[in-house]
């Protein structure tokens, strides 16, 4: 049986604008919230204990939309630790500008390096140390607990999360695509106890 299952948000207004949404709270389109059923519709079947989201409107609306549909009764609990990495300069830019304005191999580094931070945000590595106590503290002990947990969150808080999960390198992490609405399930390495 699954017991985890991590989904990105649907399409924002922001990945439709090819933007670096980051903390900005942008909603979902109208496609996102279709990619939100249909999510649900795969998850068909799979009913989970547990629904944890980021409290940014574009999880907090895909969660509720697939909570919905999958279980009803089961409250979304949203977790700031599961924001969206802050991009700092970069944040509400197109991709395509900041490119110009930067420069294509310094927005590579910042966007998909561990260690790679954009003027005034955080770096994957900063992400994967603020996700460790919701890891440790929420997530890991309703896993061990043999509950089924639903986490809808954002492409660089849930690579970040795949890291402490599943115990893949920052860098093996970082370089995971994960495309809008699309149910991941990776297996879980619970820690030996």
């Amino acid at each position: 049986m699954t017991r985890l299952v991590l989904l990105r948000h649907g399409e924002s207004t922001a990945n439709a604008g090819d933007v670096f949404a980051g903390h900005l709270d942008v909603p979902l389109t109208p496609a996102g919230v279709l990619e939100a059923r249909a999510a649900a519709a795969g998850l068909a079947g799979w009913c989970p204990d547990v629904v944890h989201a980021s409290p940014l409107v574009r999880a907090a609306g895909t969660a509720a939309i697939v909570r919905d549909l999958l279980a009803p009764d089961v409250e979304v609990e949203h977790h700031s630790a599961l924001v969206e990495r802050h991009y700092g300069v970069l944040q509400g830019l197109r991709r395509a500008d900041a490119r110009a304005r930067f420069g294509a191999e310094a927005v590579a580094c910042w966007r998909r390096t561990p260690d790679g931070v954009p003027p005034g945000g955080e770096s994957l590595a900063m992400v994967h140390e603020r996700l460790r106590p919701y890891w440790h503290e929420e997530l890991l002990p309703r896993l061990e607990s043999g509950r089924a947990v639903l986490v809808v969150a954002h492409g660089n808080s849930l690579r970040m999360l795949l890291a402490h999960v599943s115990g893949r390198q920052l860098r093996e992490a970082s370089a995971v695509e994960i495309p809008t609405a699309a149910p991941l399930r990776p297996e879980v390495r619970l820690p030996a106890r």
